[in-house]
């Protein structure tokens, strides 16, 4: 178990409604252990136009052998056509909260886990 085989998950939202449907899938289907909300504004340049709008930001701890199955799930359920989804790995956190993580999230299937080594070999 090394820090770097954990992640967060950064996504944004504009409703309160996506935020329940994406924490509740993620956490059902065991692909994350903790996901916080907080509401945000933000500005940014969409279709030559700039907004300045409400979200809610999700940080969604997991690990990063989940990540393709997070990003799927987030991509299916978001109601933006271009949603954030950023992973940024853990480095130097506490064992026993890596330890929690992948205690509660689902265990990669061989086919992932073999997936996951030839991409990180490729990076």
């Amino acid at each position: 178990m090394k820090a770097s085989d954990y992640c967060t998950v950064t996504t944004t939202t504009d409703t309160q409604e996506n935020v329940e449907r994406i924490t509740q899938t993620l956490l059902q289907e065991e692909l994350a252990a903790c996901i916080q909300s907080t509401p945000i504004e933000s500005a940014y340049r969409w279709k030559g136009k700039i907004i300045h709008s409400k979200e809610i930001k999700l940080e969604i701890k997991t690990k990063v052998s989940l990540f393709a199955e997070v990003k799927k799930t987030i991509e299916k359920l978001h109601t933006y056509d271009v949603p954030e989804i950023l992973m940024i790995t853990m480095e130097d956190a506490k064992f026993d909260y890596l330890r929690w993580i992948d205690e509660v999230t689902k265990k990669p299937t061989y086919v992932e886990q073999v997936n996951e080594a030839v991409w990180q070999q490729g990076s």
